[in-house]
């Protein structure tokens, strides 16, 4: 193309491509011996604003042989290179579930490629399209590495699945929200295949979930041999703690007060227990020291220590102490009834009932002394070993005394009950009863067809004074205001009369006796012996050894005899007692009345007053006298 103003001999045309990356020449001639120059063809590329990718390769063509009509590429820009999406490459293939373990790699990001951008003929930049990242379905026990963002592992044992929307993995075990932490709960998946897992995955699964503790090994061996899929099985136990039991204070007494039960389950509602014997330097109570415990351990192996157990202090009390020999133990400092008062052991030496003993106190048994305020009803029973004293009256009742019975009323009832004691008796009346003492008995008012043994005097010297019915045993006499009654009543008295004194001087003359004739023989012996060593100027061995045994027999025999001639001097003394006891009547003896002293009786056929029987040695016969010429 020539300048404006001057004749043009080629026209030349220049397209461009919709796109603008590709621009085409065409020489168009307008004579017929046309002049061209490549500048003009740089010219029009230049006013149309070309200038990205010419192609001078043209421009040496035009220039040796210039081509008309005919339509040449003179531009080409660039365009734009489409880059590559981001993606994730599996590493499985199929649409079926596949076995996968924990940390096994699934699948792999794959990044965007960026494209290329373009540029057109005129220099104009055409950026290239963009690319997106890959997208990530929703993940379920799937995560991305931690060493590689764009690896994706499995995060447990199970099944994968895989779609467009979801990649999951679905576990080969399922393991129940804890409640706590000392059971686990678990379900097992139905393999889908054979051998698909084993107990050492489940174990390695418990282990992942931080389970290291009371594993069930027998449970998790049932699971797969009894194939035990698809429920709720219990997989771990902890141990629960155990805290130490808090020390506390043994008694050695009882607390509370029940009926005895016997051999055949019955309650005896006469024994419940009211009382607790103790002996001095028993032992009362102990301090026993905190049971230990056990130290727990969760199912994550977190050890949960044992609360330590308190010691309680020893008790105190009234009459105790503490062992010498071992500071948790009391022991009883005299004999006595020990109960518990608050938190204080007490021992009494003396037991109190404030009412009656009746069901409501059972049979007494102590080892003190007892008190009763009220009546002892018919059929119970009174065991102390010191004294008792009853304020009310003694009904068809037991009273065993180790020291004397006082009974400030009386003792009656239908010949069913006995009172036993050691030193003395005193009461008001005994009316139908038996009483026995090694003592004095004291009865102030009357005795009654009673049945009396005093191992001392029976005194009945109260208002009425009266000895009346029965059998009275008293050894060193009796002395009454009245004995019998006008009706005569038989009543048998015997003094002076020991059974066991001449049972025992019976027994040592019965010994004696034969003690002495053990002796003769011996002498016989030994008189032949030594006669026959005389003869023969001397014995065999053998009965030398024989003499020697027997004069040391004959010497222990004659101690024997010695030793029983002593004890029969000695009851002779007694026996001599025994005859001075007297029976005093300071009122009247009625006829009818037996009396015995010693081994002489006497039945009184009249009534006398004011007199007493004696027992006469040197005539062997008892006597009456006046009682004022004593």
């Amino acid at each position: 193309m020539s300048d404006e103003g001057q004749k043009k001999d080629v026209d030349v045309v220049i397209e461009v491509s919709a796109d603008k990356f590709e621009a085409h020449v065409t020489l168009v001639p307008l004579t017929d011996s046309p002049e061209f120059s490549p500048d003009e063809l740089r010219d029009a590329l230049s006013e149309e604003g070309i200038k990205v990718g010419i192609q001078e390769e043209v421009f040496a063509l035009l220039k040796g042989e210039p081509q008309y009509n005919k339509k040449l590429l003179i531009a080409s820009g660039t365009k734009p290179k489409e880059g590559k999406h981001g993606k994730i490459n599996y590493f499985f293939e199929g649409k079926e579930a596949v076995k996968v373990k924990k940390d096994e790699k699934i699948g792999e990001l794959v990044p965007p490629e960026d494209g290329v951008d373009g540029i057109t003929v005129f220099g104009e930049e055409v950026p290239a399209p963009e690319v997106e990242k890959a997208k990530i379905p929703s993940l379920t026990n799937v995560e991305f590495s931690p060493d590689n963002d764009d690896l994706l592992l499995a995060r447990i044992d199970g099944y994968l699945f895989i779609d467009l929307d979801s990649i999951k993995v679905a576990p080969f075990f399922k393991l129940e929200e804890l409640a706590d932490e000392y059971e686990a709960y678990i379900e097992v998946k139905k393999p889908l295949h054979e051998n698909d897992f084993n107990g050492e995955d489940l174990k390695r699964f418990l282990k992942d979930c931080e389970i290291v503790f009371g594993i069930l090994e027998e449970e998790v061996k049932n699971i797969f041999q009894q194939e035990k899929y698809e429920q709720r099985l219990l997989i771990a136990r902890g141990r629960k703690v155990v805290h130490e039991k808090d020390g506390k204070i043994k008694h050695f007494f009882s607390l509370e007060v029940k009926p005895r039960i016997d051999e055949k389950g019955k309650a005896d509602y006469k024994e419940i227990d009211l009382i607790n014997n103790m002996k001095k330097g028993d032992k009362l109570a102990e301090i026993l020291p905190p049971v230990k415990g056990e130290e727990g351990c969760t199912i994550y192996g977190k050890k949960i220590p044992s609360k330590e157990g308190a010691i309680p202090p020893l008790p105190t009390g009234e009459n105790v102490q503490p062992d010498p020999e071992n500071p948790d133990v009391l022991l009883a400092e005299i004999d006595g009834h020990v109960r518990l008062k608050g938190s204080q052991i007490l021992v009494t030496p003396v037991f109190t009932v404030k009412e009656d003993i009746d069901f409501s106190t059972g049979n007494i048994d102590f080892i003190g002394s007892v008190i009763v305020k009220g009546d002892v009803k018919s059929g119970f029973k009174i065991k102390a070993k010191n004294d008792v004293q009853v304020n009310g009256v003694v009904e068809d009742a037991f009273i065993e005394s180790g020291g004397s019975v006082l009974l400030k009323r009386g003792f009656i009832g239908k010949d069913d009950g006995k009172i036993i004691a050691q030193e003395e008796v005193r009461a008001l009346f005994c009316e139908n009863e038996n009483i026995t003492c090694e003592g004095d008995i004291y009865i102030k008012d009357y005795v009654m067809n009673s049945n009396i043994q005093a191992g001392g005097s029976l005194v009945v010297k109260g208002k009425a004074g009266l000895i009346v019915g029965g059998e009275i045993y008293a050894v060193k006499g009796i002395e009454a205001k009245v004995i019998g009654n006008e009706n005569y009543a038989p009543t048998n008295l015997f003094v002076g009369v020991d059974e066991e004194i001449k049972n025992e001087m019976q027994l040592l003359k019965d010994n004696l006796a034969e003690l002495e004739k053990e002796i003769t023989q011996i002498d016989h012996t030994l008189e032949r012996l030594v006669r026959l060593k005389l003869i023969k100027k001397g014995l065999p061995e053998d009965q030398e050894v024989q003499i020697d045994k027997l004069n040391g027999l004959k010497t222990e025999k004659e101690k024997d005899r010695k030793h029983f001639m002593d004890q029969i001097k000695e009851l002779e003394g007694k026996v001599h007692e025994l005859q001075n006891a007297v029976v005093k009547i300071t009122g009247t003896v009625y006829p009818r009345t037996s009396i015995t002293i010693y081994d002489k009786s006497v039945t009184v056929e009249e009534s006398w007053i004011y007199v007493y029987f004696k027992y006469m040695s040197t005539e062997e016969e008892l006597v009456a006298a006046d009682l004022e010429k004593v």
